[in-house]
């Protein structure tokens, strides 16, 4: 199979060798899509995380007001 690959006639990629560099190129682009993927996912969840510590505080400082401050 190896040989295969790297067999060429008159310079002109033999199929296997082109099958082959196009599933690496699908594989690369399905991992740069799973890349971009995560990192939208983490800013995502860094959005929400400080939404999230906005309410929370908001929450407490309903809470101390119903309290009075104490």
């Amino acid at each position: 199979m190896a040989k295969q690959l790297i067999k060429q006639v008159f310079g002109v990629p033999s199929t296997a060798v082109i099958e082959a560099t196009e599933a690496a190129t699908t594989v690369n682009e399905i991992r740069s899509a799973g890349f971009r993927y995560e990192a939208k996912l983490r800013d995502l969840e860094l959005q929400f995380e400080a939404k999230a510590g906005e309410l929370r505080q908001a929450y407490l400082d309903e809470v101390r007001g119903i309290y009075g401050d104490a």
